[in-house]
C-alpha cells in the first residue's frame, strides 16, 4: 500500500507531510508518495532527523489510497483540520 510520511510541525502543531524535495508541506497532495519499503525507511530516517532538529514531532508513515488520499478516517480529519470549528485550520483557508 502506498504511504506518505507525516508529522506535526513543532512551531504551530500543523499537520505536515514530507515532499519529494525534502521540504515539509501542509498539503497532502504535495507529499511524496512512497511505494516501497526502502522508500518508507528512508523517509522515516528523514523524519527522525527533523525531530532531532526540532522541526517536527511524531513523524510516522500513513497509508494512502491508490490516488494519494488518506486511507483512514483519522488521517482524513487530520488533513482537513479541526472538526469543531470550521473557521479554523486548513478548511478555513479554502
Amino acid at each position: 500500500m502506498p504511504q506518505v510520511l507525516t508529522a506535526n510541525r513543532l512551531a504551530d502543531g500543523e499537520a505536515v507531510y514530507l515532499a519529494a524535495d525534502g521540504a515539509w508541506v501542509e498539503s497532502l497532495a504535495a507529499a511524496e508518495i512512497l511505494t516501497s519499503p526502502n522508500q518508507g525507511k528512508a523517509a522515516l530516517a528523514k523524519g527522525a532527523e527533523a525531530e532531532r532538529d526540532l522541526h517536527v514531532v511524531n513523524a510516522y508513515l500513513l497509508d494512502t489510497t491508490a490516488v494519494g488520499g488518506p486511507a483512514k478516517m483519522r488521517e482524513i480529519i487530520r488533513a482537513a483540520g479541526p472538526t469543531v470549528r470550521r473557521d479554523l485550520g486548513k478548511q478555513a483557508r479554502t
